[in-house]
């Protein structure tokens, strides 16, 4: 029998004015800190398959964090994702050196013009 991945968001008590950041499609260690809206984030691994729950179980996430290509998606089909759930936060794509990333930031832009869209390009990835 084919088992199917849970969401493990825990629901438990933030300290005031912390926020989280769902990490899709990547390892939370492989998130670089520095470019997160809030350095003190809670990361939360999350599968691509399960986003829109996800989002529907911790509304006030304050960014997604995703590699530009995955083994199942990419940085345009989780864009397009965001766009029909409606989230307006922070989408920061992890990319490995490309030559021209804001050519990347500004066609996810205009797939979600309600998102604030950041690539962030580092070495490994």
């Amino acid at each position: 029998m084919k088992q199917h991945p849970q969401i493990h968001i825990q629901p438990r008590e933030a300290p005031a004015g912390a926020t989280l950041a769902l990490v899709i499609g990547m390892p939370t260690s492989d998130v670089p800190r520095w470019p997160l809206p809030d350095a003190t984030a809670r990361l939360e691994p999350l599968p691509y398959t399960l986003l829109h729950a996800g989002l529907a179980c911790a509304p006030g996430t304050s960014c997604i964090v995703s590699p530009l290509v995955a083994d199942h998606f990419d940085a345009m089909d989780l864009a397009l994702q965001l766009h029909l759930a409606g989230y307006r936060g922070t989408y920061l794509v992890v990319a490995p050196r490309v030559p021209r990333p804001e050519i990347i930031r500004r066609e996810l832009r205009q797939i979600c013009p309600g998102l604030d869209v950041e690539v962030i390009t580092c070495t490994g990835h």
